[in-house]
C-alpha cells in the first residue's frame, strides 16, 4: 500500500546515512566498513520485530553519534578484540531492561535534561574532532589541538581549502533550514555531489576506508597475558561500561520515539519497550561479526518521516542502499574530506544547540545541563554524568530538608518516584519555586499531584479561564477555584505536555502549547489533546484559554459542564 512511499524514503534516507555513518565510526574509532554492516543489519532487524512488535513506526536504526565518544573509550580502554564481548554484556543488560520494563526507572534516576547535557558535551567532541577536516591538506595532518598551532596558516592551499569550507557550509545551513521539513536530506546531498565535483579541479584530501570483509565470529573476552586478579577487575570494567553504554541507549531510544511519534503521520503511538527488542537483537547479533550498538536515530529518524515513510518498510530500502555503498566504497572514497567535516560539525552543533530546550525546565535544570555537558566534554561521558547525579542528588536532598522534611519523608518521597503510577519527581518542588519555570509546567506539575492550593497560586484574582468543553466561562479566582475542585474528582486525571511556545510582549508573557488530558472513565483511559493559550502579568495568570484539538476520530455532539455526569474536560 505504502510501497512507493517508503521505497523512495528509505532511498533518501540511505543518501543522507552515508556521510554520518562514516562520521560516527571516525569518531567512535571503528572501522567504516564495520558500521556500515551494523547499519545494514539494523535496518533489517528494526523491519522484522516491526512486523511482530512494532515500537515506532518510521524511526531509522542505525550507528549513533551519541555514543561515539564512549564507543571510541571503550576502543582504547578494552582494545578492539575486546569490543564484541563488551557489545554482547550491552545487549545483556538491554535484555534483562527489556525483559522486565526497566526503562522507566532509568528515566527516572536520570532526568531527561541530564540527558540532553550529556549529548551537548557529546556534541562539541564531535565538532571539535572534524574541524579540522575544514582545512587540512592531507588526511591525518591535525589530529591534535597541538597540531593546529604549529601549522603554517598563511599557506595558500589551506587558505583555498577554509574559504571553500567556509562558503559550502552556509551553503549547507541555508539548505538545511529551508528544506528541512521537506526534504531533509538534500542538503546532504548537494553537499556531498559538488564537493566530489570541486575535488576534480582541486587536490582535496579524501576520506579513506579500510577494507574489511564480513566475517562471522564469537564475542569472546581476550583476557591473554592477564592474571586471575586481573583479568576479574577487567570484567568487573567492562560490566560496568557495558552498563553505562546501555543506559545511554535505552535513553536515547526513549527520547528519539518521543520525538518520532510527533512526526508519525498517521499519528500512531510508539512502543519503547518494542524499540528495546528490536535494538538488543540487533546488538546481540552484531557481536558475531564485531559490530557497534545502534538506535533509531533522530537525524535518519526524521529524514525518513519527512521524506514520506510511513512503515518500516522503508528501512529495507536503506539498507539496500547501504549494502550498495559496501559492493562500492569508492562511493565514500571520492568524497572530500570537508564535506564530511560540514556534515559532522553541522551535527555536533545541533547536539549542543539542543540544550536550549531545557530552558522550558527551569534556570535550574539549565545549569545542571549545562555543567554535565562541560563534565561529559572535559572528564568523558561515565564520569560527567555520575559526578552531576552525584552533585543532583545532594542539592534535592538539602533542598528538602530546607522545607523541613525529615531524612525518612525525604527517602519516602524518592521511593515514591519509583512506583508504576507517580508523577512526581524530586526536583518538582525546586521547579514550582523558580520563576523562570514557564507557569504552564507549574500548573501542570501542580494539577498531577492535585495541589489546589498550588494552582491558585498561579492565577490573579481577577483572572479569566475559558475551558474546552464547558458551557461557563469563569470570571475570577473563586469561580476558578471551584473549577479544578471538580475537576479533581475524575479518576486517574492526569496532565501530559506535547509541545510549548514561549512569547514576551511588553509587560506580559503569551504562553501556548499542546498539553493532553487523560482520565479513567468505566475501566478505560479517555484522552484528548487540547490547544492552550496564557496570558501572564507579573508571574500570575490573567486570561487562560484551552480548546480540542479536533480530529476526525472524534465528534463532539454537545457542551458539557462539570454537572453533566463528570464528563467534562479542561
Amino acid at each position: 500500500m505504502y510501497l512507493k512511499r517508503d521505497a523512495l524514503a528509505g532511498t533518501v534516507t540511505g543518501v543522507m546515512a552515508v556521510p554520518l555513518t562514516v562520521g560516527i565510526c571516525l569518531m567512535s574509532d571503528y572501522p567504516v566498513m564495520i558500521g556500515l554492516y551494523t547499519a545494514i543489519f539494523a535496518g533489517i532487524v528494526s523491519f522484522i520485530t516491526y512486523l511482530i512488535k512494532p515500537g515506532n513506526y518510521t524511526g531509522m536504526p542505525g550507528v549513533a553519534a551519541g555514543l561515539a565518544p564512549a564507543m571510541a573509550l571503550g576502543v582504547m580502554s578494552f582494545g578492539m578484540e575486546n569490543m564484541p564481548f563488551v557489545i554482547l554484556l550491552t545487549s545483556v543488560f538491554q535484555i534483562i531492561v527489556w525483559k522486565f520494563r526497566l526503562e522507566k526507572y532509568i528515566l527516572r534516576i536520570v532526568p531527561h535534561y541530564l540527558v540532553e547535557g550529556l549529548l551537548a558535551g557529546v556534541g562539541l567532541k564531535i565538532a571539535l574532532k572534524f574541524v579540522p577536516f575544514l582545512f587540512e591538506l592531507q588526511s591525518g595532518e591535525l589530529h591534535n589541538f597541538s597540531d593546529w598551532i604549529h601549522i603554517d596558516w598563511l599557506n595558500f592551499n589551506r587558505d583555498k581549502v577554509a574559504i571553500l569550507s567556509i562558503i559550502s557550509f552556509a551553503i549547507f545551513i541555508l539548505l538545511y533550514k529551508y528544506y528541512k521539513k521537506k526534504m531533509p536530506a538534500l542538503p546532504y546531498f548537494i553537499i556531498m555531489a559538488t564537493s566530489i565535483g570541486i575535488s576534480f579541479f582541486i587536490d582535496l584530501p579524501k576520506i579513506s576506508i579500510e577494507s574489511i570483509p564480513f566475517q562471522l565470529s564469537l564475542p569472546l573476552p581476550h583476557f591473554m597475558d592477564m592474571s586471575g586478579s586481573e583479568s576479574s577487575l577487567m570484567l568487573l570494567k567492562m560490566i560496568g561500561f557495558a552498563m553505562m553504554l546501555g543506559t545511554i541507549d535505552v535513553i536515547e531510544q526513549v527520547m528519539s520515539n518521543v520525538a518520532i511519534e510527533k512526526m508519525d503521520p498517521l499519528e500512531r503511538k510508539c512502543d519503547t519497550n518494542n524499540s528495546l527488542l528490536a535494538i538488543w537483537i540487533a546488538n546481540l547479533g552484531a557481536t558475531l561479526f564485531g559490530g557497534m550498538t545502534n538506535l533509531d536515530g533522530l537525524a535518519k529518524s526524521t529524514t525518513n518521516t519527512v521524506a514520506g515513510a510511513v512503515t518500516k518498510l522503508s528501512n529495507l530500502f536503506t539498507a539496500a542502499f547501504l549494502f550498495l555503498v559496501v559492493l562500492f566504497p569508492i562511493v565514500i572514497t571520492t568524497l572530500p574530506e570537508y564535506a564530511l567535516g560540514i556534515i559532522m560539525v553541522y551535527s555536533g552543533w545541533k547536539m549542543v544547540a539542543n540544550i536550549s530546550h531545557v530552558r522550558a525546565e527551569g534556570r535550574y535544570a539549565l545549569i545542571l545541563a549545562a555543567v554535565c555537558g562541560l563534565l561529559v566534554f572535559k572528564l568523558g561521558i561515565f564520569e560527567g554524568l555520575l559526578i552531576v547525579l552525584t552533585a543532583h542528588a545532594i542539592i534535592q536532598f538539602i533542598f528538602m530538608r530546607r522545607l523541613g522534611k525529615s531524612n525518612q519523608e525525604v527517602w519516602n518521597q524518592f521511593k515514591s518516584s519509583f512506583t508504576e503510577k507517580t508523577i512526581f519527581k524530586l526536583d518538582n518542588e525546586d521547579a514550582l519555586a523558580d520563576p523562570q519555570v514557564p507557569i504552564y509546567n507549574k500548573l501542570l506539575q501542580n494539577v498531577n499531584s492535585k495541589n489546589l492550593e498550588g494552582i491558585m497560586s498561579l492565577y490573579h484574582n481577577n483572572a479569566v479561564l475559558v475551558p474546552s468543553f464547558s458551557s461557563r466561562i469563569r470570571r475570577n479566582k473563586e469561580e476558578i477555584k471551584d473549577y479544578y475542585a471538580t475537576l479533581f474528582k475524575m479518576d486517574g486525571l492526569s496532565l501530559a505536555q506535547e509541545e510549548i511556545y514561549l512569547n514576551k510582549t511588553d509587560g506580559q508573557r503569551i504562553d501556548s502549547g499542546v498539553y493532553e488530558i487523560s482520565w479513567q472513565n468505566g475501566g478505560s483511559v479517555t484522552s484528548y489533546k487540547l490547544n492552550f493559550i496564557m496570558v501572564i502579568e507579573n508571574d500570575k495568570i490573567i486570561a487562560h484559554q484551552s480548546s480540542h484539538q479536533h480530529s476526525n476520530n472524534i465528534s463532539i455532539s454537545r457542551w458539557v459542564d462539570e454537572k453533566d455526569s463528570g464528563n467534562f474536560v479542561m
